[in-house]
Formats: C-alpha cells, sequence, structure tokens
C-alpha cells in the first residue's frame, strides 16, 4: 500500500476555475462555525432551537418543521367539528400554541421537539450545523438509549400530539443520518448522557435546565477540540486541558486564572484556526484510508503501525504537494523536504503555508461565530480585562446538580465532577459557590467524624 496524499482529489476539491480555494469539509468536519455572517446563528430565543432540532433528529424527524398556514389547515383538517366557529376556534388556538413555540416557550418536554428554528433560512443553516455537532459530538450510537430515556420522561398531551401531524414537506433535508462531525472526548459524551439520565428523574427541573445543558456540553466540546485540535498530533482525547471560568457576581483581576486561561486563551487558541479545517481536508484525501474525520494525531498513529518507510513516504508527498502544486497556484513560499523532517514538521509547514493564504474576511467571521455564542451564554464583561467567561447562578446550579446527583457528595469531590464537565474554578471562586450553597441550605459542614463537608443533592 501507498502512504501518500492523494493529489487527484485534493486537486477536485480546491479547485474552482484554475483557482485556488480554502475549502473545507470534504472528509472532515472541526467547527459548527460558519464564515458567512448570515448563517451564523444569533441565538435570539436562546440554545431552544438547537435542542429541538437535536430531539427531532433522534426521533428520525425532519428537522425543519413546515409552520405555514398550508400545513395548519391540514392539521384543522384532520378534526371533526361541529360548526364552522369551532373549527375557526380551534385554529386560531393552534396558531397561538405555534406563536408560543416559535418563542421558544415550552410546557412540556414533549414540546420541545417542536419548537422551530430561526425564520431566516440562512440563519437555520447554523442552526443545523449545531445540531449536527451535538448529535455527532454526544449522541450517536448512543441513539437508543437516549430514546429510551426520553421516553420515560413525558406523557404527551393531546395539542402536542396534533401538533405531531403538522406536516412536513418531504422535499426538504432529513434528520441527521451521516456523521459529519466525529466525537473525540468519549469521557464527555459518557458525562452527558449520565448527566441526562440522572435529570430525566426529576422532570420539572429537566425541563427548566436542558437547554442550559445542552448549550454547556456544546460549548465545552468546541472549546477543547479547539484547544487539542492546535496540538496537531499531541491531540489527548482522554484528558481536558483546563478551562476557567468566573461567577457572574465576582470581581476579576488579571493574576486570576479566569483571565489567563480562560476566554483570552481560548480567543489565542482561535488566532488563524481556520486552517486546520483546510488542512484536515487536504491531508484527509489520502491514499490509505477512506475514513471520514481523521485528525493529525490519527494519520501519525496509522503511520507508526504501518512503519517508518510509510511516514517517510506520507511526509514526502505533503512536500511534494507543497512545492509541486500548492505554491505554484498560490504564489505562497513553502518548506521543502530535507530527510531530517518528520510528520510532526510536515503538519506544521503545511499549517504554516496555509494560513497566509486565508482571507481576513474569513478568520474574523469564523472567530466571530465562536464569540456569538460566548457573549450570549457565557460572558462577562471584565472592564479593562475584556471578556470573561462566567456562569450565572442558574448555570452553576445546574452544574451542581448533576455533579451532586442523588447523594450527597463530599466537597472535594463536587470540583472533581465540575472539571470533568470541563469547567474549572480558581480558589476564590470555589470559595463564592460554597458561600452560594450554604445560603441555599445545599452545605453540610462538618461530616459525623467532623472532618469533611458535604454538598446535598438538589435535586
Amino acid at each position: 500500500m501507498e502512504y501518500k496524499l492523494d493529489y487527484e482529489k485534493i486537486n477536485k476539491f480546491v479547485d474552482k476555475k484554475g483557482k485556488y480555494t480554502y475549502r473545507r469539509r470534504s472528509v472532515a468536519n472541526v467547527l459548527p462555525l460558519p464564515t458567512r455572517e448570515p448563517e451564523r446563528a444569533k441565538f435570539d430565543k436562546g440554545f431552544i432551537s438547537v435542542v429541538g432540532g437535536v430531539i427531532r433528529t433522534i426521533n428520525g424527524k425532519n428537522l425543519r418543521l413546515d409552520l405555514s398556514d398550508t400545513a395548519i389547515d391540514e392539521v384543522v383538517k384532520l378534526g371533526n367539528y361541529k360548526s364552522d366557529e369551532s373549527a375557526a376556534l380551534f385554529t386560531y388556538y393552534l396558531k397561538e400554541q405555534l406563536r408560543e413555540l416559535n418563542n421558544g416557550k415550552v410546557s412540556s418536554f414533549k414540546q420541545l421537539e417542536q419548537v422551530p428554528f430561526a425564520e431566516d433560512s440562512s440563519e437555520q443553516k447554523g442552526e443545523i450545523d449545531f445540531v449536527s455537532f451535538f448529535y455527532d459530538t454526544f449522541i450517536g450510537s448512543e441513539k437508543e438509549r437516549v430514546k429510551e430515556i426520553l421516553k420515560n420522561i413525558d406523557n404527551p398531551n393531546l395539542i402536542a400530539e396534533i401538533l405531531d401531524h403538522l406536516s412536513l414537506d418531504a422535499e426538504m433535508e432529513k434528520s441527521h443520518s451521516n456523521e459529519s462531525y466525529k466525537t473525540f472526548f468519549h469521557s464527555l459524551r459518557a458525562q452527558f448522557l449520565k448527566d441526562l439520565e440522572v435529570l430525566s428523574q426529576n422532570q420539572s427541573f429537566l425541563l427548566e435546565h436542558v437547554t442550559g445543558l445542552f448549550v454547556h456540553y456544546t460549548f465545552v466540546a468546541i472549546s477543547q477540540m479547539i484547544l487539542q485540535t492546535n496540538k496537531t498530533t499531541n491531540f489527548n482525547e482522554e484528558q481536558l486541558t483546563p478551562v476557567y471560568y468566573i461567577l457572574q457576581w465576582e470581581k476579576a483581576a488579571r493574576w486570576r486564572n479566569c483571565y489567563k486561561h480562560g476566554y483570552k486563551m481560548l480567543v489565542g487558541e482561535m488566532e488563524g484556526f481556520f486552517a486546520h479545517e483546510h488542512a484536515l481536508n487536504i491531508v484527509g484525501l489520502n491514499t490509505f484510508s477512506n475514513e471520514r474525520n481523521i485528525f493529525y494525531h490519527n494519520i501519525k498513529d496509522i503511520l507508526l503501525e504501518a512503519g517508518s518507510e510509510a511516514e517517510k513516504q506520507f511526509v514526502m508527498s505533503i512536500y511534494t504537494w507543497l512545492n509541486e502544486f500548492y505554491t505554484v497556484k498560490t504564489g505562497i513560499q513553502v518548506e521543502s523536504y530535507t530527510p531530517d523532517k518528520t510528520i510532526d514538521h510536515a503538519f506544521a509547514d503545511l499549517l504554516s503555508a496555509i494560513r497566509p493564504g486565508i482571507s481576513k474576511e474569513i478568520n474574523s467571521r469564523y472567530q466571530k461565530a465562536f464569540e456569538a455564542i460566548v457573549t450570549k451564554f457565557f460572558r462577562k464583561h471584565g472592564g479593562s480585562l475584556g471578556t470573561l467567561l462566567s456562569l450565572t447562578q442558574e448555570q452553576l446550579l445546574l452544574l451542581v446538580a448533576v455533579s451532586v446527583g442523588n447523594e450527597r457528595i463530599e466537597l472535594k469531590q463536587l470540583w472533581i465532577e465540575i472539571e470533568n464537565r470541563g469547567i474549572w474554578l480558581d480558589h476564590h471562586s470555589k470559595e463564592e459557590v460554597v458561600k452560594v450553597l450554604d445560603k441555599l441550605n445545599y452545605m453540610e459542614k462538618k461530616s459525623d467524624s467532623g472532618d469533611a463537608q458535604y454538598v446535598k443533592s438538589i435535586l
């Protein structure tokens, strides 16, 4: 077997009327962030539209709901009415219910499935991308398990059953069938499934906090993808990188971890990150793997198993492509092969060549899509410190609820559980957490032996 880039496939991928294009998503998807402003999710009604799309996907429903007057009329025709006035009243009631759903207001878990995407068709694309990212990262092969959890949550009411009959346009795109994204953080997926299962035992709490749960895990996964992908072949699927948050009501300072190792760190890691979106599709178009979403570390593992000659062959093919195709098409200077070049050198040189070719506009719009989710759900304005990642009291209590579960745990275990869910707090924030929990009577001061503090179950 040859271990090379597939030059023919790459040429078809990047060429557009003789010009080199920095495309993505041929064989690798990295982040659910658009590079076109109209497709950027605005989250005007929070994250509930994405949650609705995920639940429709789990249940095999069409992603987009048809809420047109024609569709509503078809539902109305299903009923038997004593008079035209009764039919008109029912139509009015149905439209009012749909208006509530369109505003993201639900009264039962079943109704989450009926919350539509944004009205703007371009923005819908951005929301659907988040649906795909969440589904592939946290559901995927566990779909049946999740369906079983959801089945036991809610007894659908009559109006929910009626709304379920809203006709769906057969031409609209179907629910997710092929994996777009790859789940790398299996422990994070397991944690989400465990949390969903725990929360399903308290349906009112779950309904109130389900969007918070989904947006939390989405952002943690995005953050970790940024941090780990930048490590190229040192991508660590087993261990999360610490990202620090501050509580919304706390005072920040430059010396605190929330400033040095929070939003500022992530924005720094996002600098030029779009290059990975393109580069991973270049190296993924090779002669030895048809698998989607193989990242740098996956390729290195394949080559290590195949032997040193395989690595040398692949490394040489990258430099051949850079020198005989990429620089010719783009005019960008590139590095040349030398016998001491390893796979790590090759990936680094590939990224160094790609970054100058990506326009400032693409990089800017890509980063703004990342900033949009921070601004809507996790932003604290830190004055001269700029934006900081923060948790509201509601977000904190959700984290504590799933971390503690149904039985009390030691306070020191709480910090471990919160970190397992992708959130790090410094000593000062931990003191504030204890104050909040104590005020709400969720703390047990001492154990029977007097040597430990416990946190009670919130659920």
